[in-house]
């Protein structure tokens, strides 16, 4: 399988199901302002929640094929087994879908991510070990701290600034790959600095 970072910001996302693993997989797309529907007969205090937070739409039935018209991502979530596989084979094949409680009739698994600002960073086993996906999890969590969500706000600046500059492409490259050193990644001041120098570098360039 071949990881993609996917923007659903938007996009219509349907979910069949309505308990907590539902609620559970839309816990996880809530930061990608996704149009989120969910599909059930019942609905758990969980996903209540998370419509009355989100905004995300209910409908009290059970899920039919034709309801994922049109959704960039299907996620089965019915706590019936026959009823994801129904789902699931009646979907055309270019369409995204997760299948809860066996991940093989979908085309789509969900990693554990670390989120640090602009950052993201995703593990999986594809099933294989679920408890080694959460212990990593667990690693790259600690690995990455706080620090790294103003860091990357500070090289995106900084990118966009260094793109602009009137300068040879080597010139780039090297301006780019020195902001990776780790006094710019800890250190605040000098990520202000470099930021003022990266501007008056720009004015100078752009006076003569």
């Amino acid at each position: 399988m071949q990881p993609l970072i996917i923007d659903l910001s938007g996009k219509k996302v349907v979910i069949a199901g309505g308990g907590r693993i539902a609620a559970r997989k839309a816990r996880v797309l809530e930061q990608e302002q996704a149009d989120i529907i969910f599909i059930a007969p019942e609905f758990s205090e969980e996903v209540l929640e998370l419509s009355r937070e989100n905004g995300c739409s209910l409908i009290q039935r059970k899920a039919v094929p034709e309801d994922f018209d049109q959704a960039m991502l299907v996620i089965l979530a019915t706590n019936d087994r026959s009823a994801n596989s129904a789902l699931a084979s009646s979907l055309p094949p270019h369409q995204l879908v997760c299948v809860v409680d066996e991940s093989g009739e979908g085309n789509v698994n969900f990693p554990a991510t670390v989120r640090r600002g602009h950052l993201q960073v995703a593990v999986t086993s594809n099933g294989s070990s679920p408890k080694l996906t959460r212990k990593l999890k667990k690693e790259l969590d600690a690995q990455f701290d706080t620090s790294w969500e103003p860091y990357t706000a500070f090289l995106g600046t900084c990118r966009t600034l260094i793109k602009d500059l009137p300068v040879s492409f080597d010139e780039k490259q090297e301006l780019l790959w020195q902001l990776l050193e780790d006094e710019y990644r800890t250190n605040i001041q000098a990520q202000t600095v470099m930021l003022k120098k990266l501007e008056l570098y720009r004015m100078k360039l752009m006076n003569e």
